[in-house]
């Protein structure tokens, strides 16, 4: 099989790609994702000077292969940097086995380099495709644990046929939730919360201010301007909450989230989750709002994808979020010689959640 590399054309290629979007993720079909309407909201939308990335793998001129990187920044020691977030690797039934994915990988990533990316970065969740992100000359940084908290458990045991357990489990979930709730959620005092929509982000007084000053206080940090959050809470057919802290009139704590479908259960899923070191104390706060959210929404569990050290840091053990059996891979390849290796595999420079990848 003869393989040919070269950048992809969405104008003439996006039937193609689409299709092979269903063939390669199937669980995603009844889902937004598949549409064209996401497809050019996610890779032609973004505001800035780099744009998303994308190049395929062709035999015979047929779309076999797709590789895409979005254009994320991040400020690392005070200078802005470029990083090709890579997702929707795709490679064709009729042509695995035969080393495409990984000769694309390196064609791609050869030509991030070319435009203006200084590294790349990638969340895979499946242990099977990590060795040919590896023959490409990725590195495995650190894993990223997908943690849990029960509500209720009808759905899930319903998946495994366990429905009639329920009332037992429940039971004992809303008891222990509950002495969580009295033994460890701090006193809010004079904080307030409050939560918002995604379409009333301007109505959010001081957010940039917030993400300004929690940028200054991580090694490597996400560039969540409003150009950013705007884009990256747009997608066609999603809302999100927004629940801020305040300690007076500053933001000192904000989470964002959205209702998902995991295995049969109706979740919410904690895109990002940011509190400033002087009130590390109270992000309990924040993730018992969306709780009670969730609770009123019928939903019956929380995700969030975070490092142990962010677990901890941000009080998500003392309120029932327990490791769960998935956890993420945080990959990295360094496309720059101004960027020195050991910053980027220090895992505690890092401050790595949903929002960073394209998840939810």
């Amino acid at each position: 099989m003869k393989i040919v590399f070269r950048k992809f054309n969405s104008k003439v290629e996006l039937k193609s790609q689409r299709e092979l979007f269903k063939e390669c993720f199937p669980e995603c079909i009844n889902q937004s994702v598949i549409t064209n309407e996401h497809y050019h909201w996610k890779f032609h939308t973004i505001a800035g000077d780099l744009k998303s990335a994308e190049y395929a793998a062709y035999s015979n001129s047929d779309l076999v292969g797709y590789y895409a990187a979005l254009p994320y920044q991040y400020k690392l020691s005070g200078k802005v940097v470029k990083a090709a977030m890579v997702c929707d690797v795709m490679t064709s039934t009729k042509a695995r086995g035969k080393g495409v994915f990984t000769q694309l990988g390196v064609f791609s990533t050869d030509e991030f380099s070319k435009t203006g990316f200084d590294f790349a970065t990638g969340f895979p969740i499946r242990k099977e495709v990590i060795p040919g992100h590896l023959k490409a000359g990725w590195e495995k940084y650190f894993e990223l644990p997908l943690y849990g908290k029960f509500i209720k458990s009808n759905a899930f045991l319903r998946q495994r046929n366990l429905e009639f357990c329920a009332p037992i489990f429940n039971f004992f979930l809303s008891v222990i939730n509950r002495l969580t709730e009295l033994i460890f959620l701090p006193k809010q005092g004079a904080l307030k919360l409050e939560t918002f929509s995604s379409d009333g982000l301007k109505n959010i007084h001081g957010l940039s201010q917030f993400y300004c000053e929690w940028s200054n206080q991580i090694g490597i940090s996400l560039n969540k301007d409003m150009d950013f959050l705007k884009w990256r809470l747009g997608a066609p057919g999603k809302s999100y909450y927004l629940t801020v802290l305040r300690d007076g009139d500053r933001i000192v704590g904000v989470l964002i989230a959205c209702e998902i479908l995991r295995e049969g259960v109706p979740c919410m899923g904690i895109l990002d989750l940011a509190v400033l070191k002087s009130h590390y104390y109270y992000s309990n706060l924040l993730s018992q709002q969306i709780t009670e959210l969730a609770k009123q929404n019928g939903l019956e569990m929380l995700l969030v994808m975070a490092s142990k050290k962010w677990y901890y840091k941000y009080k998500l053990h003392l309120n029932m979020f327990l490791p769960t059996p998935f956890k993420f891979h945080f990959i990295c390849k360094n496309l720059s010689t101004s960027i020195q290796d050991n910053a980027l595999r220090n895992s505690e420079n890092w401050h790595l959640m949903w929002i960073d990848s394209d998840d939810l």
